[in-house]
């Protein structure tokens, strides 16, 4: 999937209206998405970039980034339920490293 069609399966998950049928939809829910996963994006550093469970992940490669994705996933299950694996593949394209990039110390 691309990010545009995780970002409209992550609006529509977080709206509770599954995949829209129409073109509109759809755009809202991407909207919806991209918008959640931006004013998310700090509380999911603390969350996540300071995670002892995480930290030993922080340098792989572009190649690891199934192992990145499931480990976030396994994280943020508790939190996010369903929506964890679309948010923690997400994260796991940004790469680890870039999307940790001067996270602030978790609360």
């Amino acid at each position: 999937m691309s990010d545009d069609e995780l970002y409209t399966l992550l609006g529509a998950e977080l709206l509770g209206e599954g995949v829209g049928l129409s073109p509109e939809d759809e755009e809202e829910q991407r909207r919806f998405g991209k918008q959640w996963f931006a004013d998310k994006h700090r509380d999911l550093q603390r969350k996540i970039c300071h995670h002892e469970g995480i930290r030993p992940f922080l340098g792989t490669s572009g190649s690891d980034r199934v192992i990145d994705a499931a480990a976030i996933a396994e994280l943020l299950t508790d939190d996010f339920g369903p929506t964890s694996v679309i948010v923690a593949v997400l994260i796991a394209r940004i790469g680890l490293g870039a999307f940790c990039q001067n996270a602030p110390a978790p609360r």
